[in-house]
């Protein structure tokens, strides 16, 4: 029998990745902090360390934004700890105008012919988005004007996952009919289509997927349990990391380890060693089912949310928890989607119910509580499926249950 080893090339020498010396000193540093604690040399609460993030955030092909709201930079990294035995906090400082609140500016109405599922951000230019629905097809949108560039079709069932590449002109996909599918956005609209390539191996639904930023990966997961790691030129599957025991709802890559995350319905997070497939840690602190998970995009930190309401934050690699709090709603507890601000830090949690939620990523502070209106003609109440923040942190989208798309800005 053929092993994925000889398939794939997993010689280890020219892709390990550099020390992270960022994390490990953040890491360090916490750890100093419960030294002192214990031999009694008082908290370190007050104190902060300041870490330069300014150089090396740039990237080719992102505008600049002039406004000072948009520009403002990562420069400070607040390192404390809770007294709480929930273990240290790492969390980094606010940036921009975090307080002031986000209204509706643009509803896109009846955007797919059903709930619109999932949804990605063109990661290079800005300029335009992606929304799959129930109803099996995918659209491309204009970020500026909302107005459709194309419709693209293929697969026969919901789609319920999406990925844009910033490395090549593709866009990945994953949906209820377990296909898995690779289009060129250059062919959009070509009258032979835009699909280049298939992945098939999953037995189920897919929910879930992300590009490794390195290396040219494409991991998959959903209902069957199973996440599978594909070689995207081939479209061989690498490898199978089995460890969860419900559906994946969410994957993570990262160049430095843990390069994979994967949350699951079965309430753990898993942290993946993917030269060894295997699981390299679980973490079980949640009790509920687990929707949403995802990594900081300018630290090594993560955020999950439960069906209980139940957020908590990570340090990684080692998945220390760092900080934990709770929706202080009555309605729905249900997240389905969470999205981070890349710019005022702030990080948005998509209810069930339509409740919309958002938090100082810091502190765990509610900073706004509001509730998406359903498009007249649908339901009494609309359910938040998907959500992301584009590149210049001014602008916010949501799809949901009312077969919309809504476009948010602060005021």
């Amino acid at each position: 029998m053929i092993s994925y080893k000889d398939i794939f090339d997993l010689d280890d020498t020219g892709i390990i990745p550099p020390v992270d010396e960022k994390s490990d000193t953040i890491y360090r540093q916490s750890q100093i902090s419960v030294i002192r604690a214990e031999a009694g040399e008082g908290s370190d609460a007050g104190k902060s360390n300041n870490f330069n993030f300014d150089e090396g955030m740039s990237e080719p092909g992102v505008p600049e934004y002039n406004d000072a709201k948009d520009k403002t930079q990562i420069t400070d990294m607040v390192v404390r700890k809770k007294e709480e035995g929930t273990g240290a906090t790492i969390n980094p400082v606010s940036r921009g105008n975090s307080s002031a609140e986000w209204k509706l500016r643009r509803v896109i109405a009846d955007a797919h012919q059903g709930w619109v599922r999932c949804i990605d951000i063109d990661p290079i230019t800005n300029k335009w988005f992606v929304t799959g629905g129930s109803d099996a097809t995918i659209k491309v949108w204009d970020l500026a004007t909302s107005q459709i560039k194309a419709t693209i079709t293929g697969h026969i069932m919901g789609v319920r996952s999406l990925k844009v590449s910033s490395r090549f002109p593709y866009l990945f996909s994953g949906s209820e009919d377990k296909t898995v599918r690779c289009w060129d956005l250059e062919r959009t609209n070509s009258a032979a289509g835009s699909q280049i390539r298939d992945y098939h191996g999953h037995v189920g639904g897919i929910y879930a997927m992300d590009l490794h930023p390195d290396l040219d990966l494409l991991v998959t997961a959903g209902r069957d349990s199973a996440i599978r790691v594909w070689d995207i030129r081939s479209r061989a599957q690498v490898m199978v990391l089995a460890g969860h025991r419900s559906d994946v709802t969410s994957i993570q890559c990262a160049s430095s380890d843990p390069q994979i995350v994967s949350s699951s319905m079965d309430a753990t997070i898993r942290l993946w060693d993917l030269r060894k497939a295997a699981t390299q840690l679980t973490l079980t602190h949640h009790s509920k089912s687990i929707r949403s998970m995802l990594t900081h995009p300018h630290e090594a930190t993560m955020c999950s949310a439960d069906t209980g309401g139940n957020f908590k934050q990570w340090v990684l690699p080692r998945g220390d928890l760092l900080n934990e709090f709770n929706t202080e709603s009555d309605d729905s507890k249900i997240v389905n989607t969470l999205s981070i601000n890349p710019v005022t830090n702030s990080l948005f949690a998509g209810y069930d119910d339509g409740k919309m939620e958002f938090y100082d990523y810091v502190t765990g502070d509610l900073l706004q509580r509001t509730y998406s209106k359903p498009v007249p003609g649908s339901a009494d109440k609309t359910t938040i499926y998907a959500s992301k923040f584009d590149r210049s942190g001014s602008r916010f989208i949501t799809c949901e249950g009312d077969k919309s798309i809504k476009v948010w800005a602060e005021e």
